[in-house]
């Protein structure tokens, strides 16, 4: 497993992070977590994401019974937890004000049975609260040792420049990842938002590398298995009938190159600006393993330009 700085700070993670959305507290068990966490560190992932909402709470708490019942070195793993999203009734139950975000870290901190966290994520944006009063909560939770660093997710290329701005004219910490949807099948963020954090120094950790699971091999024949996250979902449905040929083009190219498709989507995203550590989710052992091989793959600039051609949709001439 290769490691990478996050941005451009000292703080260093694999490659892969291991996410808890969806799975944690959620789909699956406590047995099962468990599993899938050791899964990670027999792999030596080392970075983990989750929030505050995610099942309401549940997927922190699983992952603090989890390093309390494997007695797990705290500072052998970085942990990533988000807030913003409403957890508590009331004006202040939800929110990127001070209140709401000291708050809600004093709660994720017992929930994960951890002194600090690592990297602290504003979910998404609050346009109700001034962006100078998020940053200075930010601050003050890393000058009381609660967290070390602190990032973004689901905001866009602006509203990064505008915090940059603020961190350096106040003189407090500034930003070191964003936390945005993006993968083969969604390339939104490309013409304006990852070139930003290239320029500001933040290292991307996006979610959904996979596109909610479409990229991986078990929707090759263009059904939905059985209990898969496209069953019932219409629109995974219509994106997977719209991406077939791509994904089993996709595929095939992978394939010559003894890959499985997932293996391929998270390769590509290593080598694009700014990445630091796409953010997986698994609910067994073994799709954590088989990810984790995407470490290290080298993709030449001819790869490249090709995978660029199918996703494209050109044909060769």
């Amino acid at each position: 497993m290769n490691h990478r700085r996050l941005g451009r700070s000292g703080l260093k993670v694999s490659e892969i992070c291991l996410g808890a959305w969806v799975n944690f507290g959620g789909r699956i068990g406590d047995d099962e977590t468990f599993a899938v966490l050791d899964a990670a560190v027999e792999e030596a992932i080392d970075f983990f994401d989750t929030a505050d909402v995610y099942a309401g709470g549940k997927a922190e708490e699983v992952m603090g019974r989890w390093m309390k019942e494997r007695q797990t070195d705290r500072r052998a793993i970085t942990i990533a937890t988000k807030c913003r999203w409403r957890m508590w009734p009331g004006p202040n139950g939800e929110g990127a004000g001070r209140k709401h975000v000291i708050d809600a870290c004093h709660d994720s901190l017992r929930r994960l049975q951890t002194d600090y966290i690592d990297v602290y994520q504003i979910h998404g944006p609050d346009r109700d609260t001034p962006a100078e009063e998020t940053l200075r909560a930010l601050n003050e939770l890393v000058i009381a040792g609660k967290i070390r660093y602190f990032g973004w997710s689901n905001y866009d290329a602006e509203m990064i420049a505008e915090n940059a701005r603020l961190s350096e004219s106040l003189g407090l910490d500034r930003a070191i990842s964003l936390q945005n949807n993006y993968s083969m099948l969604v390339r939104d963020t490309e013409k304006r938002t990852n070139p930003r954090c290239v320029q500001d120094g933040l290292g991307l950790i996006p979610y959904s590398p996979l596109a909610q699971g479409l990229l991986s091999d078990k929707y090759l024949g263009g059904e939905i298995p059985e209990g898969a996250r496209a069953q019932g979902n219409e629109g995974l449905e219509k994106r997977l009938k719209d991406n077939l040929p791509t994904m089993q083009s996709l595929a095939a190219f992978a394939k010559a190159r003894e890959l499985t498709l997932s293996q391929l989507a998270l390769a590509w995203l290593l080598h694009q600006p700014a990445m630091s550590a796409p953010i997986i989710g698994a609910s067994r052992p073994a799709q954590v393993h088989e990810n984790a091989k995407a470490s290290g793959v080298k993709l030449s600039a001819d790869e490249l330009s090709e995978i660029e051609t199918i996703l494209s949709g050109k044909k060769e001439s």
